[in-house]
């Protein structure tokens, strides 16, 4: 339990929880692993649980009755998901599955509650970690808005880029081109013309899941445009 307060300790949702009250939650606390493609939890299930993530990645989404997707969020190392439902009680705004194998820490959510609701510094912190991801889903939904396929694609293969020691820069999607599109509202095939044009273009290369951002200054300026 002691290695799990400390964990608890480092997250920012918890950060600011003292010695005791870690120790108390760390007791209710259990780990759980999925497997690549598993499902967390659906949208509109009862909220029983408050996860964070150790390691992995889990991706957000929520669906439409076509069976339609759009992906809301990327989860990883740190990362913590079900804060909304467990201040409010409410069902799952969304549904969670996992990208990869991904391990989890499980905190009922009664007592992630009266933890919080007695330590006022960490519901503090809560409220600030979701403002966050209110101003994240705020840009996400201007862009849908705002920007055309191509753009929104460029601004997702910037922000996801690993810069490379010849100024050019590489992003892994680690994901599906369904996946990928879901990302960025759009269908497949919508989403393979835009990654066409961005080659034709020449700023990128596409090798299977990777891309090569070859001119990564002319993509920045074609993403704020």
């Amino acid at each position: 339990m002691t290695d799990v307060a400390a964990e608890l300790g480092r997250l920012t949702l918890f950060r600011e929880l003292p010695a005791a009250a870690l120790d108390q939650l760390a007791g209710h606390v259990f780990a759980r692993r999925l497997a690549r493609g598993q499902i967390l939890f659906s949208e509109g299930e009862p909220t029983d649980h408050l996860f964070v993530v150790r390691s992995g990645r889990l991706r957000v989404v929520v669906s439409s009755p076509r069976g339609e997707e759009l992906v809301l969020a990327v989860l990883t190392a740190g990362d913590a998901l079900g804060e909304v439902s467990v201040l409010d009680g409410q069902p799952r705004s969304a549904g969670v599955d996992a990208l990869e194998t991904t391990e989890l820490l499980a905190v009922p959510a009664a007592d992630a509650r009266r933890t919080l609701l007695e330590n006022p510094a960490a519901l503090m912190a809560v409220a600030v970690q979701l403002a966050g991801g209110m101003r994240r889903l705020t840009d996400s939904a201007a862009d849908l808005v705002f920007l055309d396929l191509p753009r929104r694609l460029a601004k997702l293969l910037l922000a996801e880029a690993v810069g490379q020691p010849d100024g050019t820069a590489v992003c892994e999607l680690s994901m599906s081109q369904t996946g990928v599109a879901a990302r960025v509202g759009a269908t497949r095939q919508s989403l393979n013309r835009a990654l066409a044009d961005l080659v034709r273009r020449t700023w990128i290369t596409v090798d299977g899941m990777r891309v090569h951002i070859v001119d990564v200054a002319a993509l920045r300026r074609f993403a704020e445009s």
